[in-house]
């Protein structure tokens, strides 16, 4: 998730056949906008799910227990993860946090940011980011100081 941005519910009912390993995009139904939307695969996420498919049977990328889908309320594996990681504090929803703000610290645009995390409006992307561009942005002017600037001196007759 940290490198796709979708959220748990998208995560949860994701099966393999929306997986493109060719093209190298996931194929999502966004339940939150009703929407089809695709996000294209980092190298990591695409090694990721390579890797996985090897050991999972069965449709769904994140099996549950008992067959079909891993339900939302049943977060347990994940949570688990973290608690073996030693990381507290954390939820599925950081890891799209993380996606967001990652994007946007290298200077990807604010909407396409809002266009891979299935914001319906930019809105919605800079009410929940606007702390992290503005402060952002201040650090990338405030670094323009740092920088060596020979000037150019022209002689005035």
């Amino acid at each position: 998730m940290v490198d796709g941005g979708f959220r748990i519910n998208e995560a949860s009912v994701l099966k393999w056949s929306d997986v493109d390993f060719d093209n190298g995009v996931i194929y999502l139904y966004r339940s939150k906008v009703s929407n089809d939307d695709f996000i294209p695969m980092t190298n990591r996420l695409r090694a990721t799910l390579l890797n996985r498919r090897k050991s999972v049977d069965g449709d769904y990328v994140f099996p549950g227990r008992f067959g079909g889908h891993k339900t939302i309320q049943n977060n347990r594996a994940l949570e688990a993860a973290f608690k073996r990681a030693s990381v507290t504090d954390v939820s599925s929803h950081n890891l799209r946090k993380t996606f967001a703000t990652r994007l946007l610290s290298r200077g990807a645009a604010i909407t396409d940011v809002q266009h891979l995390l299935g914001h319906a409006s930019v809105k919605t992307t800079e009410k929940a980011y606007a702390a992290f561009v503005k402060n952002e942005r201040f650090k990338q002017t405030i670094d323009l100081l740092d920088e060596t600037v020979m000037p150019k001196l022209t002689v005035v007759k």
